[in-house]
């Protein structure tokens, strides 16, 4: 009906302007042809071509929705544009069911129209996201095999979403195989490195992704502090995998002296070296590493590995972490390895104060189960076996996988 009254608006308009144009003069039009001939004023032909126009839209329109003999059928010339308009309404619905998680329905609609559209590709793509949230392997494949057919020119994009969904699939390998053949395709594109990156961390390949590295930061997939946390890992993936057959610990040193000097402040890469120290019995090194790294920033954990450095001179280890007693008095971990370096050095009262501080100020339940069993040990060999068998069961008891129950002899 709005059609219908703007359209009379406009000949209203057309007709008063033709009035006050022509009111005085009403021109003269004379058509001759043959024998024949027709004479009219200028407004009355206008009017007459514009009468026969509509008259020619209405039989157009009934013609429509009569449709006699199949004459608008909609693979006719007449119901083309009809047809596009239709289908692609069912595909815009087709995209709101997907978006909110209709699957059938959404699969149904982009698929049926898919032929219909202008951009059929589009709708397979969308479809194939249908199909793989119904899990239907076989539809999925075969929606991403048509939108690569009905693309208008190699579409690398399609490529990069069947590795998506392989992997979101659990086909860790097939995903890789496409992902590797695309970023030869098309290098450098920043959705294949993430995606790359994304697998080589669930498999925990770490060469493969410190080879990645450099891509990655040159296209800027991610962000500062995402690339300096993977770079944390990798470097202690490297640490970790040092061995006497790798070198032993002359390439550990090298390795250590290579790193930035962020890496060797992190206390994760720095509790790594330590550990690996230890392995090599360079316990000197690894006391010279932890007050070196004491005096910088404080960490318990570097504070209670230092509890494990079996050093031929156990008094400097005391001393060392005497002096950190000042700054925290109260702190557990702290009286715990003072503790247990009192003991390297044979000074058994002082090893207990130390253990019986560590279990006063202690909040974590791991570190009380710690405390009580270097306590109980300690009073078992000084000769008080009741309180050490208490400080044991204790012990157990804070245990952080506790020990099933079991038949004992009697």
């Amino acid at each position: 009906m709005t059609k219908v009254f703007v359209y009379i608006l406009i000949a209203l308009a057309i007709g008063a302007g033709l009035y006050l144009l022509l009111g005085d003069d009403p021109g003269y039009v004379l058509i001759s042809f043959g024998t024949w001939s027709v004479e009219s004023t200028l407004v009355a032909m206008v009017l007459g071509f514009l009468l026969l126009a509509a008259v020619a839209y209405g039989i157009y329109r009934l013609l429509s929705l009569l449709n006699p003999v199949g004459l608008f059928r909609g693979n006719s010339l007449f119901g083309a544009r009809r047809r596009r308009q239709n289908a692609a309404a069912a595909s815009e619905d087709g995209l709101r069911l997907l978006l909110l998680g209709h699957w059938q329905d959404a699969y149904k609609l982009l698929v049926e129209n898919a032929s219909r559209v202008d951009v059929p590709a589009f709708n397979y793509l969308a479809a194939s996201l249908a199909a793989w949230q119904r899990n239907d392997t076989a539809s999925w494949n075969y929606c991403l095999e048509q939108a690569t057919r009905k693309s208008r020119k190699p579409n690398p994009g399609i490529k990069a979403l069947k590795a998506l969904l392989e992997f979101r699939s659990g086909k860790t390998e097939q995903s890789l195989a496409i992902l590797l053949a695309l970023d030869r395709e098309a290098p450098g594109s920043p959705y294949v490195l993430a995606m790359l990156k994304s697998i080589y961390q669930s498999v925990q390949d770490w060469d493969k992704l410190d080879a990645l590295l450099p891509q990655l930061e040159k296209h800027k997939v991610i962000t500062d502090a995402a690339l300096a946390e993977l770079q944390e890992k990798i470097t202690e993936y490297r640490l970790q995998c040092i061995s006497v057959g790798d070198g032993g610990v002359d390439a550990l040193y090298e390795l250590w002296e290579s790193l930035d000097k962020r890496f060797r402040r992190s206390e994760k890469i720095t509790l790594v070296y330590l550990q690996k120290l230890g392995e090599f019995s360079r316990h000197e090194k690894a006391l010279s590493e932890v007050s070196s790294f004491l005096k910088h920033q404080w960490s318990d954990q570097i504070v209670l590995q230092s509890g494990y450095i079996d050093t031929a001179e156990p008094g400097h280890l005391l001393v060392m972490l005497e002096k950190l007693i000042k700054s925290r008095p109260s702190n557990a971990t702290l009286m715990l390895s003072l503790g247990r370096a009192s003991l390297r050095n044979k000074m058994w009262g002082k090893a207990r104060e130390y253990f019986e501080s560590a279990l006063r100020f202690s909040n974590s339940t791991s570190l009380s189960a710690q405390a009580n069993a270097e306590l109980a040990r300690l009073l078992e060999h000084m000769g008080e076996h009741a309180q050490s068998a208490s400080l044991y069961r204790k012990a157990m008891a804070q245990l952080e996988h506790k020990l099933p129950d079991l038949p004992m002899p009697d």
